[in-house]
């Protein structure tokens, strides 16, 4: 999914979590399933605490990991346009 440096990512309220071990699980509290997020997908969850745009989230990941810019926006493209699929993040 290509998303553009000023897309706001928020978090929905369609979701519980809690950490096992080293994995982020959520509970989709409408339809019962759950979703784990691990080392990268996991942290750029928490980023959304505190960075909202795309872009800002982009730089963070850089900053924090070995990645070229385009692999980093494409590997969230994808992540956020899953989480957007399923309810767990709004994107505008």
């Amino acid at each position: 999914m290509d998303i553009a440096n000023d897309t706001t990512i928020r978090k929905t309220d369609n979701f519980v979590e809690t950490v096992v071990d080293d994995e982020l699980v959520l509970l989709h509290i409408v339809n019962g399933q759950f979703y784990s997020l691990k080392d990268t997908g996991r942290r750029a969850w928490e980023l959304l605490e505190d960075e909202k745009q795309f872009g800002s989230l982009v730089n963070a990941m850089c900053g924090e990991y070995d990645v070229a810019e385009e692999t980093c926006r494409s590997e969230l493209g994808k992540l956020f346009g899953e989480l957007q699929e399923r309810t767990l993040v709004e994107l505008n």
